[in-house]
């Protein structure tokens, strides 16, 4: 995939993670803002940026309704998944240690899963393009408190509960959530209290 594809992968992904947000939140969170930023060039003439307070999404949560997505849940389509035993397992990562929990290694890429503090961390670094550019690829890292992930899967058998995972997040979290570099393209997703930021 060429540089400009990947960063054009890579702005869409923001941009449809802060349509989730944006659809699906529903928090008590007065003065929470999410924020996102995306720069496509050196010279920042292509820029998406997006403030938004969590209250203003409040109404649009419950509004929400089709097969897919009920009362802040999804249905993920498999109802044999036992979400007890999908909850323990959880719960064995979230008190092991701090650990690489995945790694995956590839001429292109190193993919990494991990548990730090208390966010799972995922990273994507890339090999580099190849390109003569001395560009390092596109790096990648998303950061979940656990607390979010605790209430994601706080729901009934083939659910995962998005209400209460990003009700979890306004409450529990202040700061980057979302990072994509891959040349002179940027993308950031944060959350904080302030209603604007650069």
């Amino acid at each position: 995939m060429t540089r400009k594809g990947k960063a054009g992968w890579a702005t869409a992904g923001a941009l449809a993670l802060a349509a989730g947000l944006g659809l699906a939140l529903a928090a008590p969170a007065d003065g929470k803002w999410i924020h996102i930023r995306v720069v496509d060039g050196d010279d920042r003439q292509s820029q998406v940026k997006v403030n938004m307070p969590v209250t203003a999404l409040l109404s649009m949560a419950d509004a929400i309704e089709d097969e897919h997505f009920k009362d802040g849940h999804v249905m993920i389509g498999h109802e044999g998944i036992d979400a007890a035993k999908l909850r323990s397992v959880w719960q064995s990562l979230r008190n092991a240690q701090d650990m690489d929990f995945i790694t995956v290694e590839s001429d292109d890429e190193q993919v990494r899963v991990a548990k730090s503090g208390r966010f799972m961390i995922a990273r994507v670094h890339g090999r580099g393009h190849g390109d003569g550019s001395g560009s390092d690829g596109e790096q990648v890292q998303v950061r979940v408190p656990l607390e979010v992930v605790d209430a994601l899967l706080d729901a009934p058998d083939g659910q995962i509960n998005i209400k209460s995972a990003l009700q979890a997040l306004a409450a529990q979290h202040t700061g980057e959530l979302v990072s994509v570099t891959d040349g002179a393209s940027r993308v950031k997703i944060w959350i904080d209290d302030k209603a604007d930021a650069e």
